[in-house]
Formats: structure tokens, C-alpha cells, sequence
């Protein structure tokens, strides 16, 4: 880039301003899924949540804690796809559910609500 002014017909031209190379890294968060539901059935827990809508999506990573503590961790490794998950629990134990969503660079969306929920036997 160059600054440039014309005094008396004659154009002034600057030196041209440094090259800059700069790589834009992505550093916001997708939303938190909304609408998490926990539906009982024999011997699971099924988990569905509304899909985001960034293009970005990686996917969603789904933590999961029994009720009395207070730990809760990722029961999914790494994104999945889907906006639910069946998770095979041990029936009448009480577990707590929480989803994040992740994009491709990485950036985990704040946790959706909490909701609680026990296997049917």
C-alpha cells in the first residue's frame, strides 16, 4: 500500500508499506446445542438436542455423570455427528447429561443445559 497526493500536477507517491502475512485462526465458539432431552428406556438413557447450524461443525461431545457426584466427563472421545446418542446405563441409577458442540478448529461451545435421567429396568 502507498499514500499518494497531488501538489501542482505532480502526483507524490509514499514508499510502499511492509508486506504482512498474517493466518487467521478461528477462536469463536460455536453455540451451546439447545433443547437436550434425556428419554428412560429399558437398560439406556436416549439423549436427542437440536442441531447447530455453523458451518464449521465438528460435531458434539457428550458428558455424562452419576447424579450424587459431581464429575462429569466425556463419554464420546472425540465429535460425533448425530444430534443423539443412546448411552446403555445401568438401570434406576440417576445420570446427569450435558452436550458441547465443536468446530473443525477445535473451539468448544459452552455446555447445554443439564438434564437428569435413570434406565428403566
Amino acid at each position: 500500500m502507498r499514500a499518494a497526493e497531488t501538489v501542482g500536477g505532480s502526483t507524490i507517491e509514499s514508499d510502499a508499506s511492509p508486506r504482512l502475512c498474517e493466518t487467521l485462526t478461528d477462536t469463536f465458539p460455536p453455540a451451546a446445542p439447545k433443547e437436550l432431552k434425556a428419554i428412560p428406556s429399558e437398560g439406556a438413557i436416549n439423549l436427542i438436542w437440536e442441531p447447530n447450524d455453523e458451518k464449521d461443525l465438528a460435531g458434539y461431545i457428550v458428558i455424562r455423570g452419576v447424579a450424587t457426584g459431581e464429575m462429569l466427563e466425556p463419554i464420546t472421545p472425540s465429535p460425533i455427528p448425530e444430534t443423539g446418542l443412546k448411552d446403555a446405563v445401568p438401570a434406576g441409577v440417576p445420570y446427569v447429561y450435558m452436550v458441547k458442540a465443536v468446530d473443525k478448529a477445535g473451539n468448544a461451545s459452552p455446555p447445554s443445559i443439564r438434564v437428569v435421567e435413570s434406565a428403566r429396568e
